[in-house]
């Protein structure tokens, strides 16, 4: 009779290997649905490069499709005349005839100085106590008639000196500022500073108390005076706005009689250089969406974007809007993008021929305009794609947002699914640790069992 051997069976039962194996094998479809996520979370990021692609797109045409896109004007002015012009978006184009008399200026005090500044005290008798004070009395304005009487104190709760003084000036707020100023005058080198807060405001010290300066006026307050194309112009300010229409004169000098000329004209560089960024924008967005949807030729795998209708939409609707004639409403002899410089090469991309550009805007500059963003409530090409990616880039109800609304939600579902098969293999473990461990107790005994017959056999009892 022959026994087999249990023990050799028992002692080379390898539990935790068995465990293992069938929970690898147990495990195959989590990390199908791991790829699937990292797949998900790759497509979600290029959907998100698409839309940063779009954004900076929709940027561009921003900048063109409406007619105050094309309000951007320049100033000629003689490079040293005694002004400069800032034109703004309501400018006027022409030529006008400048001629500045005076310039804005505040009023001007200094007073008589004393031997320092935060030391010594600038009353007439030295302080004695608690009343100790002095006071300035100002007349704001050159008459008593419509002019304001304005009073300044200092005490012991301000302090006695010069410093102290102008501190006391400044925080009343009257219209009068004050600093202390260094004059470098022998035994006296500091005095007191004071100067209108508004150009053409003159005022004067009326009274003392308790003081002893003497001021001396050094600039009269004057208002600015010029004449435009002939028309007598005033201003409190240097920078006088619009006296040229839609514009800002900046005044430096005067400049006597004989009148400088200053023009109005439009700034084709700023509208040449939006036109380039669209172009080089669509283009960007289009070499990404190549790049997505190609097909490897050695694993004939497609990009993430390969048949993504979206992407199929938005490519076809922008060629048919880019190439498309405009309306018979639409006023100006252009009629495409083209007839600007604007044309489709042979690999999809849009070209720029700026001399032409250049050329075109020179001589038909409201046909432009037009052919950019129409007339009336037809749309010109910009605008028309302008309203297309608008669309599209909504964040509540565009394709795009709905990609990765989708992507999300697959997203979500998946790793749902990932933790109930992590909780089922958990499961798993536990059953095969607790079965396994059954069996090799179950060998254990066999091979007792074994052991004991085997004795039997050999004392001859069986």
């Amino acid at each position: 009779m022959r026994i087999t051997n249990m023990a050799a069976l028992s002692q080379g039962l390898d539990t935790e290997k068995l465990v293992n194996a069938n929970l690898q094998a147990a495990a195959i479809p989590l990390e199908q649905m791991q790829q699937h996520q990292a797949d998900l979370q790759e497509k979600s990021a290029i959907w998100r490069q698409v839309q940063q692609k779009l954004d900076g797109f929709l940027k561009s045409a921003g900048n063109l499709h409406l007619r105050q896109d094309f309000n951007a004007f320049k100033s000629v002015v003689p490079p040293h005349a005694a002004f400069t012009v800032t034109p703004g978006p309501g400018s006027s184009l022409g030529s006008y005839s400048v001629s500045v008399n005076s310039l804005a200026r505040p009023g001007v005090l200094v007073s008589s100085g004393v031997p320092d500044k935060d030391r010594t005290s600038v009353l007439n008798i030295p302080p004695d106590g608690a009343f100790s004070h002095a006071t300035l009395t100002f007349l704001i304005g050159d008459h008593m008639v419509g002019g304001k009487i304005k009073s300044v104190r200092i005490d012991q709760s301000t302090g006695f000196t010069l410093e102290s003084l102008a501190g006391a000036i400044n925080d009343a707020h009257i219209g009068i500022h004050a600093m202390v100023m260094r004059t470098g005058a022998p035994d006296a080198p500091y005095s007191l500073s004071l100067s209108s807060t508004k150009n053409g405001m003159n005022f004067r010290v009326m009274e003392q108390e308790g003081l002893n300066f003497t001021f001396k006026t050094v600039q009269k307050a004057s208002l600015a005076h010029l004449n435009v194309n002939g028309v007598p112009v005033q201003s409190e300010s240097n920078d006088v706005a619009d006296a040229i229409p839609g514009a800002v004169i900046h005044l430096r000098q005067t400049t006597g009689p004989t009148p400088t000329t200053a023009s109005i004209v439009h700034n084709t560089k700023t509208i040449k250089t939006n036109v380039g960024a669209l172009v080089k924008s669509y283009n960007d967005l289009m070499d990404f969406v190549d790049k997505e949807t190609r097909v490897n030729p050695a694993t004939g795998q497609g990009g993430p974007l390969l048949g993504a209708y979206s992407v199929v939409d938005l490519r076809n609707r922008l060629g048919t809007v880019l190439t498309r004639s405009l309306s018979d409403k639409i006023p100006g002899r252009l009629r495409t993008l083209a007839d600007v410089g604007i044309s489709f090469q042979r690999n999809g991309h849009l070209s720029f021929d700026s001399g032409k550009f250049d050329k075109v805007l020179a001589t038909n500059y409201d046909d432009v305009v037009h052919l950019m963003t129409g007339h009336g409530a037809t749309p010109g090409i910009v605008s028309g794609v302008h309203d297309l990616l608008m669309e599209f880039a909504n964040p509540a109800s565009g394709p795009l947002a709905g990609e990765l609304s989708d992507i999300n939600a697959q997203e979500r579902t998946n790793v749902r699914e990932m933790t109930r098969k992590q909780d089922e293999l958990s499961n798993l473990k536990d059953q095969l640790e607790e079965k396994y461990s059954g069996l090799q107790g179950l060998l254990g005994g066999l091979n007792q069992k074994q052991a004991y017959v085997q004795q039997q056999i050999a004392r001859g009892v069986i």
